[in-house]
């Protein structure tokens, strides 16, 4: 399924950048070629990544602290 309309990322990428070693949705996104657009997939994204990384939660960061990850930046 598709994740990240803008990018045209499905699930499947995704996973497999976090296998690849991403640990945040960014990360992944430039593994996989480019950054965010409008965000609203990366809530989705870091949930992807985090079940690949058996369950444990990693919080968007932005300058230390941790971002709204449904917003742009």
């Amino acid at each position: 399924m598709f994740v990240c309309i803008c990018n045209a990322y499905r699930d499947a990428e995704i996973r497999e950048a976090a296998l690849a070693g991403a640990r945040r949705a960014r990360d992944a996104y430039r593994a996989l070629g480019g950054g965010p657009r409008c965000g609203r997939c990366l809530r989705d994204a870091q949930i992807l990544i985090d079940e690949a990384h058996g369950g444990r939660m990693t919080p968007p960061r932005r300058n230390g602290r941790a971002e709204c990850s449904a917003g742009p930046g």
